[in-house]
């Protein structure tokens, strides 16, 4: 049974911090990935067979901390899926957890292949499943089973996905993304799934007007399945957005400007005047850039910080869009219980008063040793104190 009564508390304490008004509650939220199962003494390369089981263990961590939103992938890929599929894009690392994006094993495309997916980046993308999946150049027999198998396991993943959900929401506990409103531009989907991360970089450098003809094709096509999206219906301030950075950890402010920021500017502003609000998920050092976001409605994106010093980047833009931070991955990790405490409290002095924060650490919880317990229980401790003022 969803506790719906906590959860309608927690949204509008979101809402209300994220609209720079003061919130009764500080929301206080974890990034969570694969630790949950580490933390619960469980491999998931072992459990993946069983949803309730993995879900189970998942939630463990919520005896000992308390959250009011959360955000991540939870368990991110079908790594059986694909192995069914004979694609070696995803695998388990050595802690049976942890599930790795592995891009050597990728045979992307060339720089000879620009021409037909400028012509058609959707048929390019079909017919690109073809390198990398095995069972694709079976004979159909042997492949439709492959096929079937592939499916239970996708069903397995999404079953394991949807209980942990069950679980946070019985719990009152509120997904900080929920919105259909989600954005990574053009040049990170070609660095992600087309061409990689190392030829993506060296085209910007040697074949430029290539890879931008190849984004802005594929921008026409995202602009279409934005307008068919359309605002009304897509603006509720409750259900944020998502976007993140890839590629723009790389490049430069200029670059930003022309591959990130001015695409997005010319696909979602509607939404965003409308009332919309997206989560940033930033990667990176990104302060340099951060001034383009006052080009934007004023609390219409949460910026999540990741290796910029929040202090600094508060006295940036902390006046116009809200943020997501809090404690530091290094602390979690490597300080002592009073370190974390204290670092606690000057965010809490600094960002809560007037509204426009929300407490995170900065990394997500993703592997065995990423954090100290004790120190992870001091952290939630004071900030649930401290959240309610």
């Amino acid at each position: 049974m969803y506790n719906n009564v906590l959860a309608a508390k927690r949204q509008k304490d979101l809402t209300d911090a994220l609209s720079f008004k003061e919130p009764a509650k500080v929301p206080v939220g974890v990034e969570v990935l694969y630790w949950p199962l580490t933390y619960a003494g469980v491999k998931y390369s072992e459990t993946c067979g069983d949803p309730q089981k993995t879900a189970d263990a998942y939630m463990k961590f919520l005896d000992v901390i308390g959250i009011d939103c959360y955000w991540g992938g939870l368990i991110t890929r079908p790594v059986k899926a694909y192995e069914a599929l004979g694609c070696h894009k995803y695998g388990f690392s050595a802690d049976g957890n942890t599930i790795v994006h592995l891009q050597p094993n990728i045979e992307f495309m060339s720089a000879d292949d620009y021409p037909e997916f400028i012509e058609d980046p959707a048929g390019f993308q079909s017919r690109f499943l073809e390198r990398s999946c095995e069972i694709l150049r079976l004979p159909r027999a042997e492949a439709y089973e492959k096929v079937k198998e592939a499916i239970l396991e996708f069903r397995r993943f999404t079953q394991t996905n949807d209980l942990i959900r069950g679980g946070m929401a019985s719990r009152g506990i509120i997904p900080l993304v929920s919105g259909n409103i989600n954005y990574i531009s053009p040049l990170s989907t070609i660095f992600d799934r087309f061409r990689g991360m190392r030829d993506t970089l060296a085209d910007l450098r040697r074949r430029p007007e290539l890879l931008r003809r190849a984004c802005a094709s594929l921008f026409k096509q995202m602009k279409e399945d934005v307008e068919k999206l359309g605002v009304e219906g897509n603006c509720d301030p409750n259900a944020l957005g998502h976007m993140v950075y890839h590629s723009e950890c790389f490049i430069s402010p200029a670059q930003f400007d022309e591959f990130f920021f001015e695409p997005l500017m010319e696909l979602y502003m509607p939404f965003l005047e409308a009332g919309a609000k997206i989560q940033l998920k930033g990667e990176g050092s990104f302060i340099n850039t951060i001034d383009r976001y006052r080009k934007l409605p004023k609390g219409s994106v949460l910026i999540m910080l990741d290796e910029d010093d929040p202090f600094e980047m508060y006295k940036e833009i902390g006046d116009w869009q809200p943020l997501a931070t809090g404690i530091t991955a290094d602390l979690l990790k490597l300080g002592t219980k009073d370190q974390c405490v204290d670092y606690v409290k000057k965010c809490f002095d600094t960002f809560a008063p007037g509204g426009g924060f929300v407490f995170f650490p900065n990394k997500p919880l993703l592997c065995e040793g990423d954090v100290k317990i004790e120190n992870l229980i001091a952290v939630y401790e004071t900030a649930n104190r401290l959240s309610e003022g």
